[in-house]
């Protein structure tokens, strides 16, 4: 198997060429934590906990509009990395499913707003032209991908959080960042990069902003006021996730300007070069595969 440094090589024009690697990794974080898992408390638990509750259905939506156009594409290294992004998105849904499941038996809402992510990004799919699930994709991939490099650029903001929560998260952060040019890519080759499909791919992540963030906000609400953790802690709480976002590290606030440069005409994902996170990954592998082994 190639290490993940192998893997980053280099275009013509001084941009990374990372080649997405699956790997078929098994995490097994303690249902009894579920409710405060996170050092900075409840709060910053649900909120994470609501994203993951985005995923099982999310990552199934990016594995059916790459897979749709997967036979089109004229490039067969995109190809390839193609097939390797749908390889990671099943494992990341596979996780998560497993993962939203100890949220359900600690009486959490999971099940119910899971179901809601399935219908909702069912009747997309099924109302709007072949390429539109895709340019949703495309966004919501350069949405992961700024999320996944949050966590890695801010350590202190999830490093000291129980262990296996943490490796789950900064595994998931990791393939996010490295695969994160695939879908796009499979975009330009197959729907072309004109006006119209500029126009298209900047609607999607008009979209996808304005439905995503309410919906996560809505989920957090929702999972703070199912969890006694939560209502212990009180509105102090509340204050602490709003500044870890917006205030002090402000780690979806320090993300406005990567986000609005998806909006330039020639953007690409990897002009913003994070690729030196990839070095953590064969650590964490190993990591990850050894505590695995440990509780089997």
């Amino acid at each position: 198997m190639s290490t993940a440094a192998e893997n980053i090589k280099h275009t013509d024009d001084g941009k990374p060429d990372v080649v997405p690697e699956r790997r078929d990794l098994h995490f097994l974080p303690p249902e009894d934590r579920i409710h405060d898992w996170h050092k900075l408390g409840a709060h910053m638990t649900q909120f994470m906990n609501a994203l993951s509750l985005f995923f099982p259905a999310g990552e199934r939506m990016f594995i059916d509009a790459v897979r749709d156009y997967r036979e089109e594409i004229p490039d067969p290294d995109l190809k390839k990395a193609a097939t390797a992004f749908i390889g990671q998105e099943a494992i990341h849904s596979r996780e998560h499913k497993e993962y939203n499941e100890l949220m359900a038996r600690q009486g959490l809402p999971a099940e119910q707003l899971d179901a809601f992510v399935w219908s909702f990004l069912d009747f997309i799919k099924k109302r709007t032209p072949r390429s539109f699930p895709l340019s949703a994709t495309i966004a919501l991939e350069h949405f992961t991908a700024l999320m996944g490099n949050s966590i890695l650029d801010n350590p202190d903001a999830i490093v000291g959080s129980q262990e296996d929560y943490t490796r789950m998260w900064q595994w998931h952060a990791l393939e996010e960042i490295e695969h994160k040019s695939v879908a796009f890519d499979v975009y330009d080759r197959c729907v072309g990069r004109g006006p119209i499909a500029y126009a298209e791919r900047a609607v999607g992540m008009v979209a996808a902003t304005t439905i995503f963030w309410p919906l996560v906000a809505y989920f957090y609400y929702r999972m703070t006021q199912a969890s006694e953790a939560c209502r212990k802690e009180g509105w102090r709480g509340h204050l602490r996730v709003f500044n870890t976002l917006f205030g002090r590290p402000g780690v979806l606030r320090r993300q406005l300007p990567e986000w609005a440069s998806y909006f330039r005409y020639g953007f690409h994902p990897w002009q913003q070069n994070n690729s030196h996170h990839l070095k953590m990954i064969d650590a964490l592998v190993e990591e990850t595969e050894g505590a695995y082994a440990t509780k089997h």
